[in-house]
């Protein structure tokens, strides 16, 4: 029985010094790293069609870190709306990718700070404006003085032509030179078998509608002339 209390007591005094050990002061310390805020887009604003003059853009965002940590990107960019990694470690709050008339690109970035704090932003777009896209689809042809009028479609050729399968409403092929400069258009003459015809004229660089005066010939003899006007649909 003695014995049996000798344990007891020797059982509370460790329970006693437990307790007193778990009361006692906790002095670790932590250090705690503020991340980056969420990236936001500066420019080209998110959907937005832009137009440029060389053959690259600067991919612009903004965000902060209340440590004052110098910025570092991991940049993702290309056409696939999941876009793959252009330029890991980046430093700063922009980068200038290269780019070409007419696409549509995708771009985030990953933020990292010193101590490896990530932030990661949206997937934002923006395409590029093409001058001859507003001429490609379709149309409707008026002809005035024929008092007749059809449906026409182009299709881009390069960045400065269109062409046409249906031309003079005969199923012939037709190609249109486009100068933005001047705002004109050319068909050069061309021939499909007895026939052969010219054509220029005006466009519209906003709306795709083009004016032009055409002669069209038969074996080599002219046939009929009037005034074309082409009115996207």
């Amino acid at each position: 029985m003695k014995r049996k209390n000798i344990i007891l007591v020797m059982l509370v005094v460790l329970s006693s010094i437990f307790a007193l050990q778990s009361c006692k002061k906790d002095n670790t310390t932590f250090t705690i790293y503020n991340a980056f805020t969420e990236p936001t887009v500066t420019a080209p604003l998110d959907g937005a069609t832009i137009k440029i003059t060389g053959s690259t853009v600067d991919l612009k965002w903004a965000t902060t870190n209340k440590d004052g940590a110098s910025p570092i990107a991991d940049v993702y960019f290309g056409t696939n709306s999941k876009p793959a990694l252009y330029k890991a470690g980046a430093t700063g709050l922009s980068i200038t990718v290269p780019v070409v008339l007419g696409a549509t690109y995708y771009w985030h970035v990953t933020m990292k700070d010193a101590h490896g704090v990530m932030t990661y932003s949206p997937t934002w777009s923006f395409t590029i404006f093409e001058p001859v896209a507003i001429f490609v689809g379709d149309f409707n042809c008026d002809e005035p003085a024929e008092d007749y009028s059809y449906d026409v479609s182009f299709v881009k050729g390069d960045a400065t032509s269109v062409i046409t399968d249906n031309y003079w409403n005969s199923g012939w092929t037709a190609t249109f030179t486009l100068d933005f400069t001047k705002l004109t258009y050319s068909m050069p003459l061309t021939t499909w078998s007895n026939y052969s015809a010219i054509e220029s004229g005006t466009i519209n660089a906003t709306t795709g509608k083009m004016v032009g005066n055409y002669t069209v010939y038969y074996k080599g003899r002219s046939i009929e002339t009037g005034v074309h006007t082409y009115t996207k649909k």
